[in-house]
């Protein structure tokens, strides 16, 4: 599957405008023979959104739905919005759109609500991780913080996932020796989830200044049993294009036993044993 992801400063509160640029960058694509396309966290719409968001969030079946259903004819594109499913209910999301169609909605369900970060006060938690099927392959979704949960992708994990898509609006912090700190939790994290996890792994994340926040890009692949592979640039507006295929998830999981020796029964008898106490 040949796939293409956009690392770019959304317009805050311009869905219009951020549209037009998705179809740019969607045709673009196509004409390149791309696949799948994937676009940041919250990508039609900016990240600093507050009370805005009862302004511009999408409704189920809204015209830029169905702008990006007909588009998804000619290639899967995965967008970031906020969807308003009912009123006055709002959850960041991220959509799937495949053969015309919105195949899945993966609705963030770890919302951080602290320093410069209000989500709980906008959104509402979503409630599961549900891997879906795409050209063969099995695919789950995290938003964000919730990739900084392992548990999260280990769920996916257990339900055979061989392909990560994790979207991102993260901010750069954190100053260090081997420069930001920031960055480099993300990195770790899609070293392991690929390597002890055997999945193929994205990670898209947005770039620009919101509010005096200033969002780091460093979009990257991690293949299976190997860690991160391909990365695009710090900072600026970047587009990294890579392949994935089932043959890395198979050699992974031959090299590395983790999915044939897990055991699942055993840390639910754990779990249950720890929370009893």
């Amino acid at each position: 599957m040949k796939i293409r992801a956009v690392q770019f400063s959304p317009v805050l509160g311009d869905v219009s405008r951020n549209l037009d640029y998705h179809v740019e960058k969607i045709e673009r694509a196509v004409a390149d023979s791309r696949e799948l396309i994937v676009f940041p966290e919250l990508s039609l719409s900016g990240y600093q959104m507050k009370d805005l968001v009862y302004d511009i969030a999408l409704v189920p079946g809204g015209d830029q739905i169905k702008i990006l259903e007909e588009l998804s004819r000619k290639i899967d594109i995965v967008v970031g919005a906020p969807i308003e499913e009912r009123p006055g209910i709002i959850y960041n999301c991220a959509l799937y759109f495949s053969k015309g169609k919105l195949l899945h909605t993966h609705r963030k369900v770890q919302l951080p609500n602290f320093g410069m970060f209000e989500e709980e006060m906008i959104f509402k938690a979503g409630t599961t991780f549900r891997t879906f099927e795409v050209n063969g392959f099995k695919v789950g979704i995290l938003i964000c913080r919730e990739i900084l949960f392992p548990v999260n992708a280990y769920l996916y994990f257990l339900q055979d996932s061989d392909f990560i898509i994790a979207i991102s609006n993260s901010p750069y912090r954190g100053f260090c020796k081997e420069g930001f700190g920031s960055f480099k939790f993300w990195e770790n994290l899609g070293y392991t989830y690929s390597v002890f996890y055997h999945q193929n792994y994205m990670f898209v994340n947005r770039t620009g200044f919101e509010d005096g926040i200033g969002f780091g890009g460093g979009s990257f692949f991690a293949r299976p049993g190997k860690g991160i592979v391909q990365m695009a640039r710090y900072f600026d507006e970047d587009v990294l294009d890579f392949e994935i295929t089932m043959d890395d998830v198979r050699n992974s999981r031959i090299g590395g036993n983790y999915a044939r020796d897990e055991k699942p029964d055993l840390i639910l008898k754990e779990m249950k044993r720890i929370l009893d106490a």
